[in-house]
């Protein structure tokens, strides 16, 4: 990676009009639709936005392939996210999206670059702010390239006792296929070929959808059901999840929100640690 060619890279704002079709395209890539009570994230009337629905507005990766940055994208990782809603987004509507690059971390020649970057989701009319999320990414392949700015430090950690709820969902073996209709259409979730050269036996599920699926168990359990009470969520990506499996969110009360970390079941893996989830005051 170029870290001269990044930082000279400008980010352009970008106004976008959304509406029901896709809030509920988002919540059928998280898995919702086979219970009765996810009607109202995927049908019109009196439809619910999720908490993380925020993530797929406005693209995240233009600035993998602009001229002369040179990221190995078959080699990138999602570490980290966080999401800081401000006021919670109607069911339709248009949002103005302003990004950002806030630091990169090189941990050498053999070991990647951790970058953060983040996004801002504001009214267009007004300039009041939706929310804001920052996102922190493994460039495997790209160490050496020197550092710049600040990376975030990691989410608390996951507490060390019996977790007091837990919520489980198999995941559709058409996960990826579906979620990726949402904005991110990165082969790594699609292409057989592309997944093996980045050493996975198959097409891995984006993290963002599992944070999806973990932030719908949030929700309804530590919420209340109520987005607009869901202030803030933050994880590391630990493990690949892959389409098909059963995953298990694990909740702590803790404060005024709750820990959470997600395992899939037929592994026995943790797939996302350091889970946060905040409330709105």
């Amino acid at each position: 990676m170029n870290l001269d060619a990044l930082l000279s890279h400008r980010f352009t704002p970008e106004t976008l009009r959304y509406g029901p079709r896709e809030v509920m395209l988002y919540a059928l890539g998280v898995g919702l639709g086979a219970e009765p009570a996810d009607l109202r994230f995927v049908q019109e009337r009196d439809l619910a936005v999720l908490p993380g629905f925020p993530c797929v507005l406005g693209s995240q990766d233009d600035w993998f392939t602009a001229p002369g940055i040179g990221i190995d994208r078959a080699q990138v990782l999602h570490l980290e996210q966080r999401i800081e809603t401000r006021r919670p987004l109607p069911p339709e509507g248009r949002v103005q999206v302003a990004y950002r690059l806030e630091g990169v971390a090189d941990r050498g020649p053999r070991r990647g670059a951790a970058i953060s970057f983040g996004k801002r989701l504001s009214d267009p009319a007004t300039g009041t702010p939706y929310a804001d999320l920052r996102y922190t990414i493994l460039a495997r392949g790209d160490g050496g390239c020197g550092d710049h700015g600040a990376v975030p430090g990691p989410p608390p950690a996951t507490p060390d006792r019996t977790p007091e709820l837990s919520v489980t969902r198999r995941t559709d073996p058409r996960a990826a296929l579906i979620y990726r209709l949402s904005g991110d259409m990165n082969p790594l979730h699609a292409d057989p070929e592309v997944a093996a050269q980045a050493g996975y036996g198959r097409p891995i599920l984006h993290g963002l959808a599992t944070l999806g699926l973990a932030a719908h168990a949030l929700l309804e359990e530590v919420a209340g059901g109520d987005p607009a009470r869901v202030g803030g969520l933050a994880c590391r990506f630990s493990r690949p999840v892959y389409p098909g499996d059963t995953l298990r969110t694990e909740i702590w009360r803790e404060g005024q929100g709750a820990r959470f970390r997600v395992l899939a079941e037929e592994r026995g893996e943790t797939v996302i640690t350091r889970g946060d989830m905040r409330l709105a005051p």
